[in-house]
């Protein structure tokens, strides 16, 4: 009851916090159990709830032990189908326990059941996987030799894309890979069980960065996201599919990231001569007080007037609307972001607590806020309008806020470029430069891995 209730309300604050949650392979997923579902960590408990919402079944979730030491939230855990695994990072003398905790895993799975788990152990928000852990081979194979070898448990790689979890309105982007089957090592078990969990667990490790964004090398993120914010708009328009497939964009970050390390290893001075102008470029628009977004928009010169004087119609028109539904929103917008920031500083956490604590956040606010508006005018014709009005009101703000972003990098260029007009002319220069560099490489790494 708990868990079906809960599901209902995380797939509605799923909605209302992403802008859009992009899916793909959801036939991977099988009809029925006994299967696995593994996947990447990078933002706490939004990864499970974000997967779960998708899947029919009932899942049980394997989760860290240090989350059920105070009895009444170990209760809680429980009910909602949340079993404790030990890790050595947390306290290594406990580990015998994760016996009876596989044994449950064996139970639950030889009944058809599904459990969902973390492999990598940790979350943190990071385009990359962390060495995962044996578990999940463990008790798959562990299952089947339980059952005599004659059951088949199907492991389901998954893979979860965020444009920026922790902040509201950003997108989501999973994929459910090709499920692996516990039947296919069967024979390699009975013979080496060590070996064949080894192997297993690698072949789970390579299905889930088949499905995301996995940056090996710590230094190279910050070059892949001023590449994508330089180049990625325009890999993305030139790209025909990328209307009907919003997963091109991953895939165009996948080749960013592949691209950089092949030159990295193969051609170190083309590298570092790309790299260098890229870093300065950022570093002029920095000493500026520009954003590269407010560049590209310059770029478009012919146009920028004409965005400017409708983004500031837009804004003046809609003032009205977006005063009443910031002043009405400004209270449970808030507070879930002051509550997440005192508990964590933490990327990987931060998100999953706003969208939690903002859910119930704005559910409370706007009843109260209704039953005020009835308690005063005693109207229920004017407290059913005023209710209906609250979360219209609320997203016609993030809609106005997206317009005054626009605006605001409109005016960012036009200001500079009447101040500082040789300067702000040389960034446009240099950018359109590292954009037609960028081109060239892009042919002759195309023509090396072809």
């Amino acid at each position: 009851m708990i868990y079906t209730l809960l599901k209902s309300i995380a797939r509605l604050a799923l909605k209302v916090y992403f802008k859009k949650v992009h899916i793909q392979g959801l036939e991977n997923i099988p009809q029925e159990g006994p299967f696995l579902i593994v996947a990447n960590h990078p933002c706490s408990f939004l990864d499970p709830i974000s997967i779960a919402v998708l899947v029919n079944h009932r899942i049980s979730f394997l989760a860290k032990a240090v989350m059920f030491e105070n009895k009444i939230i170990a209760s809680i855990l429980r009910k909602l189908n949340m079993v404790p695994i030990y890790r050595a990072q947390d306290d290594p003398t406990q580990l015998s326990k994760n016996e009876e905790t596989f044994k449950g895993c064996f139970e639950k799975l030889s009944e058809k059941g599904v459990i969902m788990m973390f492999p990598e152990g940790t979350s943190e928000s990071e385009r990359k996987l962390r060495k995962i852990k044996t578990g999940a081979a463990r008790i798959a194979l562990g299952t089947a030799k339980e059952n005599d070898f004659n059951l088949n448990v199907k492991i389901v790689p998954v893979g979860l894309n965020y444009t920026k979890s922790s902040r509201f309105r950003s997108e989501l982007f999973i994929q459910f890979g090709t499920p692996l089957e516990s039947k296919n090592y069967m024979e390699d078990y009975k013979k080496n069980e060590i070996d064949t969990v080894k192997k297993l667990t690698e072949n789970i490790e390579e299905g889930i960065k088949s499905l995301i964004v996995n940056i090996e090398q710590e230094e190279f993120n910050l070059l892949v996201e001023r590449i994508e914010s330089l180049y990625k708009p325009m890999l993305l328009k030139n790209d025909t599919s990328s209307k009907h497939n919003p997963f091109t964009g991953i895939q165009i970050s996948k080749g960013i990231y592949e691209a950089i390390n092949h030159f990295q290893k193969t051609d170190s001075a083309l590298f570092q001569q790309m790299k260098t102008k890229i870093d300065d470029y950022f570093l002029n628009l920095q000493l500026l007080n520009l954003s590269d977004k407010a560049i590209e928009k310059g770029n478009q010169l012919g146009n920028l007037w004409h965005y400017f004087f409708k983004s500031m119609f837009l804004l003046i028109v809609g003032f009205p609307v977006w005063l009443f539904g910031y002043i009405n929103s400004f209270i449970p917008y808030k507070i879930p972001r002051i509550i997440a920031l005192k508990i964590t500083n933490s990327e990987a956490f931060y998100g999953a607590l706003l969208m939690s604590i903002g859910t119930f956040s704005f559910i409370i606010f706007y009843a109260i806020t209704t039953y005020l508006s009835w308690y005063f005018v005693h109207s229920i014709a004017f407290s059913i309008c005023y209710a209906l009005a609250l979360p219209l009101s609320g997203f016609f703000t993030i809609f106005y806020a997206r317009i005054a972003r626009r605006f605001y990098y409109n005016w960012q260029f036009i200001s500079r470029f009447f101040s500082k007009q040789n300067l702000v002319l040389q960034l446009l220069s240099d950018r359109n430069s590292i954009i037609n560099e960028l081109e060239i490489i892009k042919e002759k790494y195309n023509q090396t891995i072809h």
